[in-house]
């Protein structure tokens, strides 16, 4: 909030976030560890310091931050963070106001916001004073935890203390006790020193990252996933077995890109290419369409030195840029890296041929360009569906088409709403045409909407409408199919034929 006062003249400006908007590509979703924060709650940011103010500070103790410091720095513009965690202990104490007066309880528990030891060794200083200038009593609070800005809220009115404080990042005050009884003149100043302990982190296992998964799937606006801390938290089996509930779980949604980085303890060449072959179940190539690796781990600053993390935050930012600057369709391959000072592994030719054969995406660091994107591959083994590119034109048009056909779900089938949704999809065709997204010189050689009797014959529930699509990507993408099927009991259903 900006403030700026003169002789009867206030002026407040309140600033305001963006909307969500489900048809943007380049928004990321990053699930993970984090300081502080709600666990398992999307909180939507749109800057750096939106995330300081949500989760804290970065303190070494997870990769998610440093991904998401990136994912900002490499030019992405809005995420969703869920931080994923077991069941830890809240730091709290509790706080007995005595004989001062004025108070809505004789008890209050002091609680931190969020679980987690983040808290412990919290201090808050409440100074009490009976009577003032303006003729009540007052009560000032400070609130400092190691690692956090310190807060101050003053000149509050003892019996609103537990609304007066509720915009504290940092602690949350409850009433424990009833009202206090009328009494006679009590202190004219009393001061309070509370530490916080008690809290505990507990890490997080597949359960947590499942629910967090399920909740980011119900999230229309993300069109990447990360999972930065993923292959730290799990290890063998639970890891593989979370890869494959997260690829399954984003695979029917036909929206979003799941970026996935190599699990640290697998980052000999001869494991990582077994770790990227494994998340493919045999007979079954579509889930790992949904899927792309990049490898190897990062060098970024910290301090006088500098620190590893997983790729795919700096890698979303990249996306994400490049999303801005030309469009979805635009193959992320080639591009700069910002805000990383060099790979953690450097890897020789033959070995990064056996990497790339394997599916995996490489980063680069290159003379007189720095750090680069070179790969632009999902792990899909099938060739017309390979290109990140070619899955994120796919999620634009289905985030397009979803917009359009929605509102139309309850409308009977007639030769009206066939005609409605033939243009509607039309107008999203012939947009990604003029962007450059399509082949061929004329829009009839770049897509075809079929929504008639030769997919509508005469006998058909009514409630029930189907309409084809078929998009020619540009080159090097091949062709995309999708088969739309509205009804009134099923909603609207989008197939990749």
């Amino acid at each position: 909030m900006a403030t700026e006062a003169l002789p009867g003249v206030s002026l407040t400006f309140e600033p305001r976030g963006s909307d969500e908007e489900p048809l943007r590509t380049d928004v990321a979703a990053f699930l993970g560890r984090f300081r502080r924060g709600p666990v398992g709650t999307p909180v939507r940011v749109e800057s750096w310091r939106d995330v300081l103010g949500a989760f804290g500070a970065p303190d070494g103790g997870s990769a998610s931050p440093y991904a998401v410091r990136g994912f900002f720095e490499n030019g992405g513009r809005t995420a969703w963070l869920l931080r994923v965690a077991g069941e830890g202990a809240t730091a709290r104490t509790g706080w007995s106001v005595g004989e001062a007066g004025g108070f809505g309880a004789t008890r209050y528990e002091v609680v931190a916001t969020s679980p987690g030891s983040w808290a412990n060794g919290g201090r808050l200083t409440v100074r009490y004073r009976s009577s003032t200038l303006a003729g009540r009593p007052e009560v000032d609070v400070r609130v400092t935890v190691p690692g956090e800005p310190p807060e101050s809220f003053p000149g509050l009115a003892p019996d609103a203390l537990v609304a007066g404080v509720a915009g504290s990042r940092l602690i949350r005050l409850v009433a424990d006790g009833p009202a206090p009884p009328p009494r006679g003149p009590g202190p004219i100043t009393r001061s309070w020193e509370l530490t916080l302990a008690g809290g505990e982190d507990a890490p997080p296992g597949r359960a947590d990252y499942h629910t967090a998964m399920v909740r980011q799937a119900e999230l229309p606006e993300p069109a990447l996933v990360a999972l930065p801390d993923l292959g730290t938290d799990l290890t063998g089996p639970d890891h593989e077995e979370t890869v494959r509930g997260v690829l399954e779980t984003v695979r029917p949604l036909l929206d979003r890109l799941v970026v996935l980085d190599v699990p640290p303890g697998l980052a000999s060449v001869d494991k990582a290419v077994a770790f990227a072959g494994s998340l493919t179940a045999p007979g079954d190539d579509t889930a790992a369409t949904t899927a792309a690796v990049y490898h190897p781990p990062l060098l970024v600053p910290e301090g006088t030195g500098a620190r590893t993390v997983p790729a795919s935050g700096h890698v979303l930012g990249v996306i994400a840029r490049l999303d801005a600057e030309r469009g979805a369709h635009h193959t992320p391959a080639n591009a700069v890296i910002l805000e990383a000072v060099d790979l953690a592994v450097a890897f020789p030719p033959a070995q990064q041929v056996r990497l790339m054969d394997a599916g995996i995406d490489l980063l680069r660091c290159t003379r007189g360009r720095g750090l680069t994107v070179w790969g632009g591959r999902t792990l899909s083994p099938v060739p017309r569906v390979r290109h990140v590119a070619h899955r994120r034109l796919l999620h634009l048009l289905v985030r397009a088409i979803r917009r359009v056909a929605d509102p139309l779900v309850f409308e009977v089938n007639s030769p009206e709403l066939r005609l409605t949704l033939v243009r509607s999809l039309t107008s999203v065709l012939l947009a990604a045409f003029r962007a450059g997204a399509l082949a061929g010189d004329r829009p009839e050689q770049a897509f075809r909407v079929v929504c008639d009797d030769s997919n509508n014959p005469p006998g058909q529930d009514p409630a029930t409408t189907v309409c084809e699509v078929e998009v020619a990507p540009a080159v090097p993408m091949e062709f995309i199919r999708l088969r739309l099927v509205l009804g009134a009991d099923r909603g609207l259903e989008v197939i990749e034929a």
